[in-house]
C-alpha cells in the first residue's frame, strides 16, 4: 500500500481540482434567479437551493484536493524514508 500512495494521491488531487474547476459560479445563477422570480420568497428559496448545491460540490472538491495532497506528500516522504534505511 505504501508504494501506491503517490498514484492514488495524484488521482484524488486531479479529481478534486476538476470538481473545483467545473462547478459553476453561483453568483451569475443567483442574479438570473432573482431577476426571473415571481416573488421574494420564491427567489430566496431558489437562491438557497443553488447555494447549497454549490457548497456541497465545493466541499467535496476540497476534500479530494486535500486528500490528494496528503497522500502524495505522504508517499514522497515514505519513499525518502525507505531510501535512507
Amino acid at each position: 500500500m505504501k508504494n501506491r500512495l503517490i498514484p492514488i494521491g495524484v488521482v484524488a488531487l486531479i479529481i478534486g481540482i476538476l470538481i473545483l474547476l467545473l462547478i459553476p459560479d453561483p453568483s451569475a445563477n443567483n442574479l438570473e434567479i432573482a431577476q426571473h422570480a415571481t416573488s421574494a420568497q420564491a427567489a430566496a428559496e431558489a437562491i438557497s437551493r443553488n447555494n447549497q448545491s454549490y457548497a456541497l460540490w465545493h466541499t467535496i472538491g476540497m476534500f479530494f484536493s486535500g486528500l490528494g495532497i496528503a497522500l502524495t506528500v505522504g508517499g514522497i516522504i515514505m519513499r525518502y524514508i525507505r531510501k535512507d534505511k
